[in-house]
């Protein structure tokens, strides 16, 4: 429960973003299995932008999805290219002690 609970919240946050800042008039969300891997994607076809350019007291909502994603053993990355939209990718082992 706890695994799906972060999970939810890291989609949420990633939508929220989307919808707050992005400029998207679509997004996709995926959940794919990939070898041993589950791989969650948030997608937009927004305006993008450049992790550097994020003011400090704006960057709240992506750390707290690293943290989410490091308390359950996942591996987060964050795509975004100026004009050309962002792609929030997840990646949890299912193997071992990350789902228990």
């Amino acid at each position: 429960p706890e695994v799906h609970a972060q999970l939810m919240r890291i989609v949420q946050e990633a939508l929220s973003n989307v919808r707050k800042h992005a400029s998207a008039t679509r997004a996709w969300v995926s959940c794919q299995m990939q070898a041993e891997d589950l791989v969650l994607q948030v997608r937009d076809e927004g305006c993008g932008f450049s992790l550097e350019d994020v003011p400090a007291s704006s960057r709240y909502g992506l750390q707290g999805m690293r943290e989410r994603s490091e308390l359950i053993g996942a591996n987060l990355e964050i795509l975004s290219y100026p004009q050309q939209g962002t792609v929030v990718r997840l990646r949890l082992p299912l193997s071992g002690e990350a789902i228990r």
